[in-house]
């Protein structure tokens, strides 16, 4: 329990601190991160509009890659159409994530 918490009635849990809750947030705070926290969206705003395109010409290309090779080539077709759906999945995953943030920003204003 954090030095600062307070002990609630009939001894429940800690008590969030009255001024723990500002409008628009999703979490109350327990007293241990700063009153000026804020979150890293426009750092991974940047990572996901890197990874997305990056991602994506990955997946192309290794599915490309699968297509043309013959059944007997190396590195095996299976492997090569693995990694393109992992490159597939992480580009999904950086098209979500720019979602959420847009959404994020749009809420914050």
């Amino acid at each position: 329990m954090s030095h600062r918490a307070v002990v609630g009635p009939r001894g429940g849990g800690p008590v969030p601190h009255p001024h723990s809750v500002f409008p628009g947030h999703r979490r109350t705070r327990t007293g241990t991160e700063p009153l000026t926290a804020h979150s890293a969206l426009g750092a991974r705003l940047v990572l996901s509009a890197v990874a997305l395109p990056l991602f994506a010409a990955g997946a192309a290309l290794l599915a490309l890659w699968a297509v043309s090779t013959g059944p007997a080539g190396s590195p095996d077709t299976a492997v090569l159409v693995v990694l393109a759906g992992v490159c597939a999945l992480f580009t999904a995953v950086s098209a979500v994530d720019i979602a959420v943030i847009r959404r994020r920003r749009a809420e914050r204003r």
